[in-house]
């Protein structure tokens, strides 16, 4: 979540350094307010803590069965190899995981900008910044754009 923010804010700023010298009028949103209330994120971590339930059991499991192995007196060297196979197992798991979750969030931080850019150019505005980088000024677009993308 925070590489979203610093990602967007880089954006940002990015834009707003090109666009300075124009004397722009200046719009902001609170990246993370919008990313948190927006239902695709809601959605997205409910999926992955479900993916992620379910390694854990199957984590579980793969303990227990070592367990009951250890207990009938099984080698070290057949444990150690049993828990080699087991992570062998569970590594693609791990990476569809890892891979799902850089997958939604690059579609949730380019909503979030296309939702930015929308509100902005009906509102007239050259330049949307994170509000961590307003001291003053400025239009607060969070609410609209939380809207936009919770109505699409």
């Amino acid at each position: 979540m925070k590489k979203i923010t610093a990602l967007i804010i880089v954006l940002f700023l990015t834009g707003m350094m090109t666009c300075l010298a124009d004397a722009a009028t200046i719009g902001y949103i609170e990246v993370q307010k919008v990313f948190s209330s927006y239902e695709k994120t809601k959605k997205a971590q409910e999926q992955m803590a479900r993916k992620e339930k379910e390694i854990q059991s199957e984590i579980e499991k793969k303990q227990k069965q070592l367990e009951k192995e250890k207990a009938k007196g099984t080698s070290d060297k057949e444990l150690r190899k049993m828990v080699e196979k087991f992570e062998k197992e569970l590594e693609p798991k791990r990476k569809d995981i890892t891979e799902s979750q850089q997958k939604l969030t690059q579609e949730i931080e380019e909503d979030i900008i296309k939702a930015s850019e929308e509100i902005a150019k009906k509102m007239n505005l050259e330049i949307v910044i994170s509000k961590q980088v307003v001291i003053t000024g400025g239009v607060d677009l969070t609410d609209k754009v939380i809207e936009l993308l919770n109505n699409k």
